[in-house]
């Protein structure tokens, strides 16, 4: 697991900041976008599938 995972914020109503979707697609286009971080084609050959 990432350690730079951190849990989606719960609002004041219970509902969640954001859809897990929306978290996911977050992930991924940073993922993406991104290539300075040290784990980038990890990441890749995650979204891949190989």
């Amino acid at each position: 697991m990432d350690q730079n995972i951190k849990p989606i914020e719960i609002k004041n109503h219970g509902r969640r900041a954001m859809s897990i979707f929306k978290y996911g697609l977050k992930f991924i286009a940073h993922a993406l976008l991104n290539r300075k971080t040290a784990d980038y084609r990890k990441r890749v050959k995650l979204l891949s599938c190989t």
